[in-house]
């Protein structure tokens, strides 16, 4: 591990346990807090949230394999559901030294030596399209907003909430204007990109996602398609905290509104991406700002552990992948660790072998 490498993982670490001791230290000194996670729960609801976040795991791992098929690339499913699982494993580790989507692009090359430009827009794209989905649904959900639900908010509460709603539309249309923009016939190929791409830290950014945008500008059916996959797997996740809201033993009378759930998860999701414990540092601070007066403060925080042990759960599945294919899964590890998305791929006949033991040939 280089000196660069092993400062941002430690810093990652560092900022975690940060994040988590803060709100642990909070919670242990709620007493509401402290009732609630010992209280009584509805087991049966609360279960049901695994089998949800499962199905949506699945659901955006077809989604990816969905975009490498119509650009042609050779994937089959299984081969796409193993390094999916295994990609989830690896983003939910602490230690930050290979990403998921690297993992993902590495293994998608291997089967496809001469075309890596179109492996690596594929998890462009998809994530790409994923947080466009999520911005959209939290703008959607923010139009509806019951206001006598608002109207039972503490003043700051209620404020914090209409803001996130402004904010959340805002970024959405100006994404879906530039999404419109470098789909339009032609602007991809204008010279000015070429120009752009030379932008201090933007530039490589830039680079990145107008090569994807040139390979699906012909397919834009399909991204539609991608993107209403993409709000059903958000629903999904807004399904599976709706669940656990009902199920841990918060009163119904401090239960926030369903619609009120739709605008908190995206920005929750979009910050797990961050290290472990953005996610629930987020989730507790607007799931609170959500609450009805007199709910227990820490709610969210319980919620959030729960999510993460559904996490745990499903990351098992890329963890028996790992085990059963140990080898071969240090290679990929290897190779998306030291040849990340930017760089070339090599060795055209050692990732089609490499492919081929992971097939189970």
């Amino acid at each position: 591990m280089t000196a660069k490498k092993l400062i941002s993982t430690l810093l990652k670490i560092v900022a975690s346990c940060v994040m988590l001791g803060y709100l642990g230290w909070q919670a242990y000194h709620d007493e509401r807090f402290l009732a609630l996670a010992s209280g009584p729960k509805d087991w049966p609801i609360l279960l049901l949230a695994l089998p949800v976040c499962l199905l949506a795991v699945t659901c955006t791992i077809l989604r990816w394999h969905m975009l490498a098929r119509t650009l042609g690339l050779d994937f089959p499913v299984r081969d796409a559901l193993r390094v999916g699982f295994l990609g989830y494993l690896v983003n939910l580790l602490p230690l930050g030294l290979v990403g998921g989507d690297s993992l993902k692009a590495v293994m998608l090359i291997h089967g496809n030596p001469r075309r890596k430009t179109e492996a690596v827009a594929t998890v462009l794209v998809d994530r790409v399209i994923g947080l466009y989905a999520l911005l959209l649904l939290a703008a959607i959900a923010s139009l509806f907003m019951p206001t006598d639900r608002l109207g039972e908010l503490a003043a700051a509460d209620r404020a914090t909430i209409v803001n996130l709603g402004y904010v959340v539309r805002i970024i959405s249309l100006a994404a879906t204007v530039g999404l419109v923009v470098l789909l339009w016939p032609g602007v991809t190929h204008s010279r000015w990109w070429d120009l752009l791409e030379q932008t201090p830290l933007v530039g490589p950014v830039l680079h990145k996602l107008v090569g994807a945008m040139r390979a699906y500008r012909r397919r834009i059916d399909l991204l539609l398609v991608a993107i209403g996959i993409s709000l059903v797997i958000h629903l999904l996740y807004v399904a599976s905290v709706a669940l656990m809201t009902i199920s841990i033993g918060i009163p119904a009378e401090y239960r926030p509104a369903i619609g009120s759930i739709l605008i908190i998860v995206p920005p929750s999701m979009i910050a797990g991406a961050l290290p472990i414990g953005a996610y629930e540092v987020t989730l507790n601070i607007l799931f609170r700002s959500i609450s009805p007066a007199g709910a227990p403060h820490n709610s969210g925080f319980l919620i959030a552990l729960g999510y993460r042990v559904i996490q745990i759960c499903i990351a098992s599945i890329g963890l028996g992948y790992w085990l059963t294919s140990r080898s071969e899964v240090k290679v990929l590890l290897h190779e998306a660790q030291d040849a990340p998305l930017e760089n070339d791929s090599k060795g055209g006949g050692h990732g089609a072998r490499t492919r081929n033991r992971l097939r189970g040939n």
